[in-house]
């Protein structure tokens, strides 16, 4: 087992890859790269001021801004002297901000902008500094490149202040504390170490290999660990480069500029791009689509090929190389022409799409994970891929599936806990070491882990997002006009509802307003009574943050009943069965 701390083996390429570029970024039109040596010192000279601000190990420092490179250098400067990463996404509520806050007290805050700094003033807590990564007029705020002016300038003397910083860090520290929904919807900070990420990544890249020559296209939150080990430890950790995407809408175009070998991504990346060829398509001559078909068709014996181990004859690789020449090479270019792997996590990924993919010469491997684990357990790679599962457990992982088939890990990349919350991380870790994952599945006969079920109700979205549906639901029941609402989006784009009206409150409104309520199942659709719960539904989730918030919603034709086992004696939802009854209300929802 390696006994060395990320900063550890990130300084070590520092010195082994010194002029190899590290992080790209691009500004006022042109990429521009910082080299490995050139970040080095960049994070040095930011450690050293933190250490002269008097943070030492063990102290917190937040980070609230989306990605860009000066994320990854604070982030390697914070952990190179032993203090702890607390990071937020700039897209939170200032009420869930304020409770992370509130909870890991950081001492220092680096964020942005203008924009962030606003919000933070607004929730009132107080920082020993604040750190902008772009100037503004303000005052109370340092910034960024104030605190690096010089980088390359440290002298003898501080150089050996930091190596000694760097050499108290120990792998059992802690890197970061990941605020995390729980089923409640209280966050719960989620504590990992030095050796939970060094493992992960380690035994990650004996599945998909990483080399210097690799490039990564960083696009996906990094204060989402799965970006943050995937697109930025393994990365450093293997010695490549990393491009930052200028936005979601620009990753394409961005994918063109620099051409990377590897993205991780969740499906939603996978779902536009598939969309968008399926658009095209469906406008093109009649003769495109008849090639576009049969390439596809032609496509899928490459994944009979590299998935199931089987030799083509000629005619099929013939069939192959002309699907190649006529369709499936423009993709490739599409997306740069050197990306080779994609690794998708953080939410199911349609086989449909993973086949499509596959059958272009664009490889996905699917793993799985939580951000408990720092976050990878499973991984399809080469030579060892089922579509529709979510891969075989890393090296020095094990897995075994539970009585009530909840899936149960154990390996170095599970958390040390949850922060100031023993009993809910004895909730979770059992006695064995064994973390509870509150998911559903089974291992096929070659050790394949698919995913069935999801034991406790967290909604995943397709973009990867988590949310808790019972704070949400609570808030917009607090409305008299409505009895239930049933939250869905598992897998989905966005969140939706199902909505179940209290009958004798809406009553009143539909007199008001002269709506007649029978017969019902029309009254529900009434565009006036539709426009009253839409509005209903939106003030009651204002406090939530975007990705949270209802975007569509149907009112049910009849109330729930214990009859239909749809309410338990005790009248609480049963959500599955809810939604095996309204499949069909759920899916035009989404067909919209």
């Amino acid at each position: 087992m390696c006994e060395k701390t990320i900063p550890e083996l990130f300084f070590e390429n520092v010195d082994r890859f010194s002029e190899r570029v590290a992080l790209m970024s691009k500004r006022g039109g042109v990429w521009e790269k910082k080299s490995y040596r050139k970040v080095g010192n960049i994070v040095r000279k930011l450690s050293l001021m933190l250490n002269a601000w008097g943070v030492r190990k063990g102290d917190h420092v937040a980070i609230i801004s989306e990605n860009r490179e000066e994320w990854v250098i604070t982030d390697m400067a914070i952990i190179s002297i032993g203090a702890v990463n607390v990071p937020i996404y700039p897209t939170l509520s200032e009420e869930q901000i304020r409770f992370i806050l509130e909870d890991a007290k950081p001492r220092i805050l680096f964020l942005s902008g203008e924009e962030l700094y606003g919000k933070i003033e607004k929730i009132g807590y107080r920082f020993e500094e604040v750190v902008a990564f772009e100037q503004f007029q303000t005052d109370g705020v340092v910034f960024f490149q104030d605190l690096i002016k010089d980088a390359d300038r440290i002298n003898e003397d501080s150089l050996a202040t930091f190596t000694s910083l760097m050499k108290e860090v120990s792998p059992d520290d802690l890197v970061c504390i990941n605020y995390t929904s729980g089923t409640t919807g209280k966050p719960k900070g989620v504590m990992l170490t030095h050796r939970n990420f060094v493992f992960d990544i380690l035994n990650s890249t004996k599945i998909v290999k990483i080399v210097p020559e690799d490039r990564f296209l960083s696009f996906l939150p990094l204060s989402h660990v799965l970006e943050r080990m995937g697109g930025y430890y393994t990365p450093f950790l293997c010695g490549a480069s990393i491009a930052f995407a200028e936005s979601l809408e620009k990753i394409v175009e961005n994918m063109k500029e620099v051409s990377p070998t590897i993205l991780v991504s969740v499906p939603r990346l996978f779902e536009k791009i598939y969309s968008g060829v399926l658009t095209n398509i469906e406008s093109a001559s009649r003769l495109k689509k008849k090639i576009f078909h049969w390439s596809v068709r032609a496509g899928k014996l490459r994944i009979k090929k590299e998935v199931g181990g089987a030799k083509l004859n000629a005619l099929e690789r013939f069939k192959l190389s002309v699907a190649d020449k006529l369709v499936f090479s423009k993709l490739r270019e599409f997306t740069g022409g050197k990306l080779e792997r994609f690794i998708s996590g953080g939410a199911p990924l349609s086989k449909e799409i993973a086949e499509f993919f596959w059958a272009a010469g664009m490889k996905i491997y699917e793993g799985y994970g939580l951000t408990e684990t720092a976050p990878v357990l499973t991984l399809n790679g080469p030579g060892r891929v089922r579509l529709g599962s979510v891969g075989k457990a890393i090296p020095g992982t094990e897995i075994k599936i539970a009585r009530d088939g909840e899936i149960l890990v154990k390996g170095g990349q599970v958390m040390k806990g949850y922060y100031k919350n023993e009993e809910a991380t004895r909730e979770v870790i059992d006695g064995e070491g064994f973390f509870h994952t509150g998911d559903i599945g089974y291992l096929d006969e070659e050790g394949f882990l698919f995913i069935t079920d999801r034991k406790k109700n967290i909604i995943v979205t397709a973009g990867g997002k988590n949310v808790a549906p019972q704070p949400v639901e609570d808030a917009i029941k607090q409305s008299p006009y409505i009895a239930e609402a049933i939250l869905v989006g598992d897998g989905r784009k966005f969140i939706s509802a199902l909505i179940v009206l209290d009958r004798e409150n809406i009553r009143g409104w539909a007199l008001e307003n002269g709506v007649e309520m029978e017969p019902y199942e029309r009254f529900v659709r009434d565009e006036r009574l539709v426009e009253f719960i839409s509005k209903e539904i939106e003030r009651r989730t204002e406090r939530f943050s975007n990705f949270e918030r209802v975007k569509k919603f149907r009112i049910l034709p009849r109330d729930l009943t214990m009859e239909e086992n749809e309410l338990t004696p005790s009248l609480k939802v049963r959500r599955r069965v809810v939604l095996e009854h309204f499949a069909d209300v759920v899916d035009e929802m989404y067909r919209e």
